[in-house]
């Protein structure tokens, strides 16, 4: 350890004597007390001692002092007094620092004694409350005045008024009676607004209250009085804008984000000229909901989507009409099984026609129930996927369901797959027509005509293969053998002059060559004739469009133009006889002598086959057991429960309906309705006129 140095050492020996030895410090005691405390040894008791006599913190700190020399103990007090150096020197420096100037003398104020005063009763809200309440009682009873006449303008808003001051009057007569404000307010909303919430209420009564104490009168009431201000949403313009981009856009990417988007980027700047202005989706959702629009799940329902599209409605117009014409001669039913039959009444010569439809289903072996009565905590496990199908191709009749003779039946059965029979083409339905359906409904209803109809798919609208389809043909020739898919077969025109040309498509052509040896070869080769030869022959080949530029094969544009010379392809497919050019199935059926239709594409609603499905369905779930052995031993089963008379005549009346609607309606949803209307009432007779007269357009 260093030694230390002068100053150090001055220090450590200024308590010292000449002889070394700490010199004891005599302290002069207050005469506070008069006991000695020369026999006092025990620190603790004389520390009590001093606290005992509240003597000062001076005191104190010198008794704590003494008792160094007596007990050898620091004169370090046990307890924080506040009296320590520092602590002293801080506070007379903090009060040295504040000025004069500071204080209230400084700037005139002088301090005076106050004067006694008399003290006054100190009142509570609740009491002070009563007392208003006292005072404009009164006055609130001259308010309280029924409305005798409601056809006023603001006869509501009058109403309303009355019934707060009627809340307010109660809430007083009950505060005045000692209830307490929770307790007043619950009995008047309880009373005047039984179907509100009454807590709520009961507070709103507390601040009319309070309002009515401190003006005497309550503010009007602002609810719809507001400035009525229409959003540029509103505009039709507008309207249809958005509308349409919806159309646009899929239905899996339509959002309130999306939409927003458009609206802020494109339509608020083209309608508003303004940028960088905003609408919130609120707005945005609630114009979507009158527009028509719905954020729902999606069921299965009708198609809507393509179901109103302009070419869509006008050939189910004519459709509809037609199929009205063909109702007049055919068999309606009634009753409450449908057993009653409703002839029609013909002409002399005229036959009863009967309307012939067919669709297409498939049935799943693992297609089995969706909803099942399961254990707490028990998981069926089904097999995945849906398993090997079945489709079933049925022609129904309203008047048989099924048209079937013992085994001979308009039902086929067909196991699609490449390893199986193949895919159903419309070559199958030729086949189905031709050696069992066309034969089966004559035995079944001999003198009458068939309305066949049939969905309006590319299947049941397809060409045979020697079908005249431009769409085959190429604008040259081409070498075409027998062997190839397309054979077309030969026609028969009338020029401009009145000339009939017979006209073919090909024509055998020899063709010679030499070999290496340089000898001459010849073979016949057949040749299919392109667009350019066949007009050309006809004499009508034009070679150019309305502006002079030179003909191609195609223009490319799926619409034909007005004039009908866009290209060759376009030209040649409006002559008359590949126009009249009629679909494989069209052939089949009015070459035996009945009636071909089509349904209207997205129109399944108008088909009663696709109800009989749904039963089958239902029948095959009912009863799958998760094999395919199962599902073709029982599907004949299946279906032949689903589809009793009784059923597929009801269906056939639903379907009908839906025609009887179209024929008088030009919207699908005004359709909807208008069935709903037929479903609600009876009718005796199907052939009385159901279609309220408004939504006749005629």
């Amino acid at each position: 350890m260093p030694p230390l140095n002068a100053r150090k050492r001055a220090y450590a020996n200024k308590n010292k004597n000449q002889d070394g030895v700490f010199m004891t410090r005599s302290v002069d005691v207050n005469d506070w007390e008069e006991m000695s405390i020369d026999n006092t040894t025990n620190v603790d008791e004389l520390h009590s001692l001093a606290e005992s006599c509240n003597a000062t913190s001076i005191v104190k700190n010198s008794i704590n002092k003494i008792l160094v020399d007596i007990t050898g103990q620091s004169s370090r007090p046990k307890t924080y007094t506040g009296t320590s150096r520092t602590t002293l020197w801080r506070n007379r420096k903090e009060s040295n620092l504040i000025d004069d100037r500071s204080k209230l003398t400084h700037f005139g104020f002088v301090p005076v004694a106050v004067a006694a005063t008399q003290h006054e009763v100190v009142l509570s809200r609740s009491q002070k409350e009563l007392i208003q309440i006292n005072e404009v009682f009164l006055q609130l009873q001259d308010l309280l005045k029924p409305i005798m006449n409601k056809s006023q303008e603001n006869s509501k808003v009058l109403v309303y008024n009355f019934v707060r001051y009627s809340s307010i009057n109660c809430y007083f007569i009950r505060r005045l009676e000692g209830m307490n404000k929770g307790q007043a307010s619950r009995n008047a909303a309880r009373q005047f607004w039984h179907d509100n919430n009454v807590a709520y209420r009961a507070m709103t009564i507390i601040k009319w209250s309070n309002e009515f104490l401190q003006e005497r009168k309550l503010s009007d009431h602002c609810q719809g009085v507001h400035s009525k201000r229409k959003s540029f949403l509103n505009d039709s313009d507008v309207k249809m804008m958005i509308l349409e981009e919806m159309r646009k856009t899929k239905p899996a990417e339509r959002s309130l984000v999306v939409i927003k988007k458009f609206i802020d980027d494109v339509v608020v700047p083209s309608f508003l000229g303004v940028a960088n202005r905003s609408v919130a989706e609120t707005t945005i959702s609630k114009y979507l909901y009158e527009w028509g629009y719905a954020y729902r799940k999606n069921k299965k329902m009708i198609y809507f989507d393509g179901h109103e599209r302009e070419d869509v409605v006008a050939y189910r117009d004519k459709w509809s009409r037609r199929m009205m014409e063909y109702m007049e001669k055919m068999d309606f039913y009634a009753g409450e099984n449908e057993e009653n039959i409703l002839e029609p009444e013909l002409e002399d010569g005229e036959k009863k026609l009967v309307f012939v439809t067919q669709d297409e289903s498939t049935f799943y072996a693992n297609d089995g129930k969706n909803d099942l009565w399961l254990e707490d905590g028990e998981n069926h496990i089904r097999k995945k996927g849906p398993g090997s199908s079945i489709m079933i191709s049925e022609f129904q009749c309203p008047c048989h369901g099924t048209m079937k003779i013992e085994n001979w039946s308009s039902r086929t059965k067909f196991k699609a797959g490449d390893s199986r029979e193949g895919w159903w083409t419309y070559k199958h339905m030729v086949e189905q027509l031709e050696e069992n359906v066309i034969g089966l409904f004559d035995a079944l209803h001999p003198g009458c005509k068939a309305v066949f109809l049939f969905d309006n798919s590319s299947n049941h609208g397809a060409y045979s293969d020697e079908a005249l389809v431009v769409n085959r043909m190429a604008l040259k020739d081409r070498v075409w053998p027998v062997t190839s898919k397309f054979q077309f077969h030969d026609t028969v025109i009338t020029l401009t002059n009145g000339e009939v040309l017979e006209q073919s498509f090909f024509y055998d052509k020899v063709d010679t060559s030499r070999d290496k040896k340089g000898r001459t070869k010849s073979k016949t080769v057949r040749y299919f004739k392109g667009i350019k030869t066949i007009l050309e022959e006809r004499n009508q080949w034009i070679g150019h469009d309305i502006n002079g530029k030179a003909w191609k094969l195609d223009c490319g544009s799926p619409e034909v133009s007005s004039d009908k010379i866009c290209c060759a392809r376009h030209f040649l497919g409006s002559r008359p006889d590949f126009c009249n050019q009629k679909s494989a199935l069209q052939e089949v059926v009015e070459d035996a002598g009945h009636i071909f239709e089509l349904y209207p594409k997205y129109h399944c609603e108008c088909n009663w086959i696709e109800m009989y499905w749904g039963g089958a369905k239902r029948e095959a779930r009912l009863r799958c057991d998760y094999t395919f052995k199962s599902l073709d031993s029982n599907m004949d089963a299946f279906l032949d429960k689903a589809g009793s008379i009784a059923r597929i005549r009801r269906y056939f009346r639903r379907a009908t309906e839906y025609i009887e609607a179209y024929s008088k309606c030009s919207d699908g949803r005004e359709v909807v309705q208008t069935v709903k209307k037929f479903a609600e009432k009876k009718y005796l007779s199907h052939r009385k006129v159901r279609i309220p007269s408004d939504l006749d357009h005629e």
